[in-house]
């Protein structure tokens, strides 16, 4: 008896001792904001898929895209912050734990996360970057006329497979907004009330 706790015990403290594995975070054009101190990668690398506290085309934090809105406030550990009048088919909701973003919930289900200015994502891209920088750091982006704005252009980076992707939206030369979610929610130019 006395053998086997010992082992479990060596074998519990072996998993525990297996290092924490950190995704990269790139960086773009010359900005830092939303980078994790001391990550570095280089300039060419794919966006990671998710990092604690990042917006990707997965979520952020613990809110991954396609989860029921209940399962992300299990998640997050608090109710979420909804409008007055919540509708049910699509509104803009806050979640405590993730300040400086709003996600839409359609159907129940969230969807999409637009970033405030200073929210960080996987790739190290802050409001105001030069997207020429941008699109030379990540030549993969697709880029695209903006719907309403003749000066402006969306980056968007897909998911493997497609199914999400995180969407810059740029006007005059310099990032404006950055959103991230599944398709065809993330696409849209307009949010939900």
């Amino acid at each position: 008896m006395r053998q086997l706790f010992i082992l479990g015990t060596i074998a519990l403290l072996g998993a525990c001792s297996k290092p924490v594995e950190t995704p990269a975070v790139p960086t773009a054009g010359t900005s830092t904001a939303g980078v994790q101190a001391g990550a570095q990668a280089p300039a060419t690398a794919a966006p990671a898929p998710s990092a604690p506290g990042l917006l990707s085309a997965s979520g952020v934090g613990a809110v991954r895209f396609g989860m029921s809105l209940a399962q992300a406030e299990q998640a997050t550990g608090a109710q979420a912050v909804l409008p007055a009048p919540f509708d049910p088919a699509c509104s803009m909701v806050r979640f405590p734990a993730l300040p400086g973003l709003r996600f839409m919930v359609e159907q129940g289900i969230v969807t999409r996360a637009d970033a405030e200015p200073g929210t960080g994502n996987v790739m190290g891209i802050a409001i105001g970057d030069p997207l020429d920088g941008i699109r030379a750091s990540y030549p993969e982006g697709v880029l695209t006329p903006h719907k309403y704005d003749a000066n402006g252009h969306y980056l968007a980076f897909p998911s493997a497979g497609g199914r999400g992707a995180l969407i810059l939206e740029a006007t005059g030369g310099k990032v404006t907004k950055v959103r991230a979610g599944l398709q065809p929610a993330v696409a849209y130019v307009e949010t939900c009330g």
